[in-house]
């Protein structure tokens, strides 16, 4: 009965002990404060999103950790922002997923989003709305900035972060006026749009990008993430020519 008994407080104090340990060494999550993405820290001590140190204070000492204090996405006491040109930023690709205020930096244009969350026109220009407050910008949602308008990003919530893009100019091509089809003329993908020398106009079929593109001190002068998926067309007039640098697939 005596062995019983000892038995049993002594594997109850095992588990006990167990679950302590488990408690302790349970993966957390760490907020960047280079670029406010949530990290699942494990023998890691930069930002898997941006590279940014990852440390917390431990003991009086910062040192890195497996185990960092969980931390929620508030930015009230930060400032996370981006600044973005014309084109297209896809959430968890180009920018963080999360919550922010837009504000315009110089220009005029159109911003809209995929999910309707905003469509306006933006600007610093007379007659143009200049800021717009809690734009959610949920994951895959792009949001498209069109004509020469500059817009700032400043984030109030992060939800996740980005993966980000990297693109090949060794695989660029120049091409002039003319109509190109993805895939037959060029590859299908997602690529930025740089004026190389004069002035005309750039256009795709499905009208998402329109834009009088080149040099001259009015002109949009670069497209960034631009979608062509195989067969969209790509139209160029005038004297224009223009450099396609393509996205490299991950």
């Amino acid at each position: 009965m005596g062995k019983g008994i000892m038995g049993f407080f002594r594997g109850r104090n095992e588990y006990q002990d167990h679950t302590q340990r488990s408690a302790a060494y349970e993966p957390l999550v760490i907020v960047c404060s280079g670029c406010g993405a949530k990290n699942l820290i494990s023998n890691n001590s930069v930002c898997e999103y941006c590279g940014s140190p990852i440390l917390y204070n431990a003991d009086g000492k910062t040192v890195p950790s497996d185990v960092t204090p969980k931390q929620d996405s508030d930015l009230s006491d930060k400032v996370i922002e981006y600044i973005l040109t014309t084109g297209f930023y896809t959430a968890g690709i180009d920018i963080p997923v999360g919550k922010c205020n837009v504000s315009a930096v110089s220009g005029s244009g159109n911003i809209t989003s995929s999910d309707y969350g905003i469509n306006e026109v933006f600007g610093t220009e007379r007659g143009d709305v200049a800021s717009f407050k809690g734009l959610k910008l949920p994951r895959d949602v792009t949001v498209e900035i069109s004509g020469r308008l500059t817009i700032k990003l400043v984030y109030k919530t992060v939800d996740d972060g980005f993966s980000g893009r990297t693109y090949n100019i060794t695989g660029a091509m120049d091409i002039s006026a003319g109509n190109y089809a993805a895939g037959t003329d060029f590859k299908a993908g997602t690529y930025n749009l740089e004026a190389v020398s004069g002035t005309g106009n750039i256009c795709t079929g499905d009208i998402e990008v329109n834009e009088v593109f080149g040099l001259d001190e009015e002109d949009v002068h670069e497209i960034k993430n631009v979608y062509l998926p195989e067969g969209a067309e790509l139209s160029i007039d005038g004297n224009l020519t223009i450099k396609l640098i393509p996205a490299v697939t991950k």
